[in-house]
């Protein structure tokens, strides 16, 4: 049976390499949510909110100035 996450605070969470197959997370909050190496094949991300926790939009722009400097 798959899992529901659905509507959910789930920002940060990690995920890796679980069998999240036909999971809900429709209208979840994911922001932040490491999914690395996990099956998502026919899991549900609408509505959800997504994208990287507010922390890492200063750390991001900091690195990639880094990188490019070499």
């Amino acid at each position: 049976m798959p899992q529901d996450f659905s509507r959910q605070n789930l920002r940060g969470r990690s995920f890796k390499g679980q069998n999240l197959a036909g999971a809900n997370f429709s209208g979840a909050d994911i922001r932040g949510a490491d999914f690395t190496g996990a099956n998502l094949i026919g899991a549900n991300f609408s509505h959800a909110k997504a994208g990287l926790e507010k922390r890492w939009g200063i750390y991001l722009p900091i690195a990639y100035s880094y990188l490019w400097d070499y």
